[in-house]
């Protein structure tokens, strides 16, 4: 069987960063759960924010939504590298991937 190509692999590795943003979505689902929890019971915010569990939950929003920017870039590029592979001019390219045909060529060029 043949390696999979560049966006295949980027493809699974997307996918793997989904599986662990499911685990991170746990995460804060029950921290939100326990903060919630707290608030009822009267504590300020100042005590249920210098007491909670690190690392915070905004934290773990943000590493979620870079890990998701960075993969889906990723993926985005590779597409773009074998469309062009298959023989597509760049303003094919663009308009397959809904975007301008600057973005395309700043894809290719890796910037």
């Amino acid at each position: 069987m043949a390696e999979p190509d560049r966006a295949v692999q980027a493809l699974r590795a997307l996918v793997k960063v989904l599986d662990g943003n499911i685990e991170r979505a746990r995460y804060v689902q029950r921290r939100a759960e326990h903060i919630e929890t707290l608030r009822d019971q009267g504590y300020t915010w100042e005590q249920v924010l210098s007491t909670e569990d690190r690392p915070l939950i905004v934290d773990v929003l943000n590493q979620s939504m870079a890990l998701l920017t960075e993969l889906g870039g990723r993926l985005r590029r590779e597409e773009a590298r074998c469309l062009v592979d298959e023989g597509l001019k760049e303003q094919q390219i663009a308009d397959l991937l809904d975007v301008s045909l600057d973005h395309v060529q700043a894809m290719l060029s890796g910037t």
